[in-house]
């Protein structure tokens, strides 16, 4: 009876739930959940120091250890991919100095190590690559960007088959590039083609948390098709620019029953016919429909 009343006693200590861990919502109590205990953890960090994000990962796993619950681990991995866009704007500042010029660290994740980190830089290489960052350049600028590499590493072993898609998409496009100086810096035909497979991405894996984040990245990429960037505006000159006339035509052969040639048809076709004002009140409400 004795060793049963023991047994008891610690089975009881291990159910108890941490009272840190409890809030009061509406006068009722609630046990947060791994994914929210990893937000209230990151909420306390520091943004605009570099190293946070490696105090953030080691808190995932510490959270998320159960490598088999993989819908409840993309959930962490959302939040840690939040976070490190976070860190990426506000840690600029303090991982770079105007006075050093880091050239020789941009894209050298991707050179299949035939690059070597110069002996002055070691030390501020080690902060961003182990931190989840590669370096980037964009008008004579220094910026963090994360690496694919560091999110293989950390987290492809918690995440669904569909997140681990959806990170490997993101790495590809990461080294293959997209945008510089405001200006769309890849060809038409690539363009089309990831909005289409966004597009089917996201409507596979709709209502999960990587469905949301791929309908994001749909979103993002479909408004810079209807309406480009900056320095790559779709109207020029109150005319369709010829990128996006090239675009277009692309569209409408490579992918003719998707959701985003239906969506664009109508503006393609009073820009094609230069109704320019015309094509541009349609704007907002084809946005709006995302």
């Amino acid at each position: 009876m004795l060793v049963l009343f023991f047994a008891s006693c610690v089975s009881n200590n291990e159910n108890k739930t941490d009272s840190s861990d409890i809030r009061i919502v509406d006068g009722k109590e609630h046990v947060l959940t791994k994914a929210e205990k990893l937000e209230d953890y990151i909420l306390a960090l520091d943004s605009s120091d570099v190293n946070s994000v490696s105090k953030a990962t080691a808190k995932f796993k510490e959270l998320f250890e159960d490598k088999e619950d993989t819908l409840m681990n993309d959930q962490g991995v959302s939040i840690i991919l939040d976070y490190l866009d976070k860190v990426s704007l506000y840690a600029n500042r303090n991982v770079f100095d105007d006075k050093t010029n880091y050239e020789s660290l941009v894209g050298i994740e991707f050179d299949g190590g035939k690059k070597s980190v110069p002996s002055e830089l070691e030390s501020v290489y080690k902060a961003i690559n182990s931190n989840g960052f590669r370096v980037r350049q964009s008008e004579g600028m220094f910026s963090l960007q994360q690496n694919p590499f560091y999110l293989q590493e950390q987290f492809y072993p918690y995440i669904s088959s569909n997140f681990e898609i959806y990170l490997q998409q993101l790495g590809k496009e990461n080294m293959e590039g997209y945008a510089e100086d405001a200006a769309i810096a890849i060809p038409y035909q690539s363009l089309v083609q990831r909005v289409i497979w966004w597009e089917d991405f996201s409507k596979a894996t709709q209502n999960t948390v990587v469905g949301q984040e791929a309908k994001e990245q749909y979103n993002r990429y479909f408004t810079t098709l209807t309406i480009g960037m900056d320095n790559t505006p779709a109207i020029e000159s109150e005319q369709i620019a010829a990128y996006f006339q090239d675009a277009y035509n692309y569209l409408e052969d490579f992918a003719p029953q998707s959701q985003t040639y239906q969506r664009l048809k109508n503006y393609i076709a009073l820009l094609e016919s230069e109704k320019i004002d015309s094509a541009k009140a349609l704007v907002p409400g084809i946005l709006n429909e995302q």
